[in-house]
């Protein structure tokens, strides 16, 4: 569990007792003292000695009951006293409050004055408008290129893709595969990631991608994160290495899809006879259900709601491109509700999506943050806490925030350390899983075979 989760859950354990706040103190009245019954005494030695006769008595006793009267009346007086005094504190304060809230933002400051937040204003314009003339390759560059505030050259991006299409079809053509063949079409571009390919007239060769272990979550350098970067270093991970290989597999005609696990995606197609298969191009081997199973972090709540292992949906994929411009703009800016804006789309063409429900999280808690410094609440401060049930709306925003992580709960998420998914990542040169990947690689080149003898 992390921080900021401690201590949204913090807050709703303390939250029961905000309502207290609102309610005026209740001051019993005092009760009228009363007079001590010395009839009942009995000792009657002790009684008579040191009072002379029964007037004597009386007139003691009288007088006591009156320097009690008169405590008890300046006790009450000064209760009395002191109930005002709260009434008026509390009065004061509710003006205070009166006051303070108009002044009160409840949405987070905008960044939109610093130079360049227009380029990702208009990266999403075009990214609504390209629902219906979807394409992954420009979806991608647009994004990419607002983080660099449009300096990219898109025509030098379109050749070295074009590049890539004329260079997987002519390794295909030379070899005399069958160019309809969804099997081979995938085997080559897995050669083409994992492999040293090179054309014999030509000699063109392409070197097989690397995978970038420094800094491979972007979180010094979010352009490690991109496609531009792969192609131009020719080291990728496992963001920018499967979305390169859907945007090839579209160009020659492949169908693929990208699958998610925690911290990672990677690539799934099917063959010619319709069996599934797992593309890991971070260790440039195929992968099983089981191995990817083997990370221990996906709950049977996370696969019973189809946030991993599931092939996303051309509408399921634009909403982890939504995400992505996200995550851009959050590490160039920071959050605000430009950010609402792009997940709540996300949101709509994907409900499930796992990594657009984590932002809104990260977003409703930067939201009621915000807030709380406002009003110079700690949340962590159990008295401090209970003033906030003066201001409804910041309730409201704290429900949010509880609902929101109940949402990412539920849909059955469970951080995975760094350590643990490079763990994960080295355990696949494990002997059993490298020999499951040379079985599956002899029947590719099985079937690789047979479409090459089908095509002669």
């Amino acid at each position: 569990m992390n921080k900021t989760k401690q201590i949204i859950i913090l807050i709703a354990l303390h939250f029961g007792c905000i309502c207290l706040a609102q309610q005026t103190p209740y001051l019993p009245m005092p009760k009228a003292a009363s007079m001590p019954n010395y009839s009942t005494q009995t000792n009657s030695n002790h009684i008579n000695r040191g009072i002379s006769n029964q007037s004597d008595l009386f007139n003691q006793i009288t007088e006591r009951t009156q320097r009690q009267n008169e405590i008890t009346i300046q006790k009450a007086n000064y209760n009395i006293g002191q109930s005002a005094i709260q009434r008026q504190a509390k009065k004061e304060a509710e003006a205070d409050i009166l006051a303070l809230r108009p002044s009160i933002n409840y949405s987070l400051p905008s960044w939109a004055s610093h130079t360049g937040t227009e380029y990702y204003f208009q990266a999403f314009d075009k990214l609504l408008l390209s629902d219906s003339l979807y394409s992954l390759k420009e979806n991608t560059f647009l994004i990419e290129n607002a983080f660099f505030n449009n300096q990219l050259d898109k025509s030098a991006f379109d050749q070295t893709i074009n590049n890539c299409r004329t260079f997987l079809i002519s390794i295909m053509k030379e070899r005399g595969y069958d160019l309809n063949s969804n099997t081979v079409k995938n085997l080559v571009l897995f050669q083409f990631f994992s492999e040293t390919l090179q054309l014999k007239k030509s000699k063109e060769k392409h070197l097989p991608f690397q995978y970038d272990f420094d800094d491979y979550m972007g979180i010094k350098d979010h352009s490690k994160m991109f496609i531009t970067k792969l192609l131009k270093t020719g080291t990728g991970q496992c963001h920018s290495m499967p979305l390169l290989y859907l945007i090839l597999a579209n160009e020659i005609g492949a169908e693929a899809y990208l699958s998610l696990s925690p911290n990672h995606s990677y690539i799934r197609f099917p063959d010619d006879n319709g069996k599934w298969y797992n593309i890991e191009l971070t260790n440039g081997m195929f992968s099983t259900t089981s191995y990817i199973l083997q990370s221990g972090y996906i709950k049977s709540e996370a696969l019973q709601n189809k946030i991993y292992m599931q092939n996303l949906s051309r509408k399921e994929l634009m909403a982890q491109q939504l995400v992505d411009l996200a995550q851009g703009y959050i590490r160039k800016f920071g959050y605000d509700e430009f950010i609402a804006e792009i997940i709540t789309k996300a949101l709509q063409l994907h409900p499930n999506s796992i990594n657009a429900n984590m932002i809104k999280a990260n977003l409703d808690t930067a939201r009621f943050q915000y807030v709380m410094k406002q009003l110079n609440i700690n949340p962590l401060d159990t008295k401090q806490l209970q003033q906030i049930g003066y201001f409804p709306k910041a309730v409201e925003l704290l429900n949010m925030v509880n609902e929101q992580y109940n949402t990412v709960d539920n849909l059955g998420y469970e951080p995975m350390p760094a350590e643990a998914y490079q763990k994960w990542l080295q355990a696949m040169k494990n002997t059993e899983q490298k020999q499951e990947n040379d079985r599956i690689q002899k029947m590719f080149n099985g079937l690789n075979a047979k479409a090459k003898t089908l095509h002669d």
